[in-house]
């Protein structure tokens, strides 16, 4: 039987041990500091790990998209999965329909849900129009208390389409339902509040690995409210809360989505000076990627379930 041979003793074979306990103690002092900063809100745990190089590969077959329309100061939010659409939200009424021609480019003639996150103008103003324009499904909005109705002719013109249309109002509530391959939840506030803003219907798609948070006007109030109520808010993407105010996108709110991408829905030179810098600081703690509509334009993210692939319409190609 051949001889074993011996190891030799070297003088890195004699180190090893004490350079691991370094390595080992170093390790550890790591990972206290980054638990440290997730806790505080200084920077998120899983923000650090990006910015470390850990990033989505691109989407080699992309199954579903979900674009921020580029609305000016409003929002509009359409999601297309296995020929099959829902559009959250769509600005305010304008004379060139954009959201209106925009759907039409991405070959939209049926519209599986409607979604109006609350009836501010700015959310809902060319709802007339898309619903005269298009097929829908289902068209879902929130119920708010009868001292905070709107009277404007904008919501009213809505009515009388949905009225002329034969269809019904669901009122949202917490529910699951489907988008070609997507799961889409709602998530919505418990308590009733002054300020429309905070009946925000928050709307979280999922699309295998990949998800998006679109939060309407939700301000801190309402951010309160939802987290109470034990939702998963986790989401790769987050449409960030009312056009980027300081009074949305707070810390805890932050904490429960932690966010790798983050989306701000704005106008050029806007009067209210959206985005407010704090809250653009703030979500780049999160965030490794800021998009934001008034610099973008139009921004898509295509999934395939696992890659994640982002453009706009202002400029290349971004991942």
């Amino acid at each position: 039987m051949a001889k074993r041979p011996q190891k030799r003793k070297t003088l890195s074979g004699s180190m090893s041990k004490s350079a691991k306990k370094a390595a080992g103690l170093v390790g550890i002092f790591i990972l206290l500091l980054f638990t440290f900063l997730d806790l505080t809100g200084i920077v998120s745990f899983d923000s650090l790990l990006i910015k470390a190089g850990v990033e989505d590969k691109p989407a080699e077959h992309a199954n579903t998209e979900v674009h921020f329309i580029d609305v000016g100061q409003g929002d509009s939010t359409l999601l297309i999965s296995q020929g099959e659409a829902m559009l959250v939200d769509s600005g305010e009424k304008d004379e060139s329909n954009t959201v209106i021609n925009y759907l039409k480019q991405q070959g939209v003639d049926e519209i599986k849900y409607l979604v109006v996150t609350h009836p501010h103008s700015d959310h809902m103003g060319e709802m007339s129009e898309i619903i005269d324009s298009f097929g829908v499904d289902n068209f879902i909005m929130p119920r708010v208390k009868n001292d905070v109705v709107p009277t404007t002719v904008t919501y009213e013109n809505m009515l009388k389409s949905i009225k002329a249309k034969g269809l019904k109002i669901t009122a949202a509530k917490p529910c699951e339902f489907t988008v070609g391959d997507c799961k889409v939840q709602l998530f919505t506030p418990e308590e009733d509040y002054d300020n429309l803003n905070n009946y925000s219907t928050l709307v979280k798609i999922t699309d295998g690995g990949n998800s998006f948070l679109i939060t309407g006007d939700c301000e801190t109030t309402e951010e309160k409210d939802i987290l109470s109520q034990g939702y998963d808010l986790s989401a790769k993407v987050l449409k960030a809360g009312h056009h980027g105010s300081s009074t949305s996108s707070g810390v805890d709110f932050l904490n429960e989505v932690m966010p790798r991408y983050a989306v701000i829905s704005c106008g050029v030179g806007n009067k209210y000076g959206h985005p407010h810098e704090e809250t653009v600081t703030r979500l780049k703690k999160y965030a490794s990627h800021l998009y934001i509509t008034a610099e973008d334009g139009s921004i898509v993210f295509k999934s395939d379930g696992e890659g994640l692939s982002v453009e706009t319409s202002k400029g290349d190609k971004k991942k």
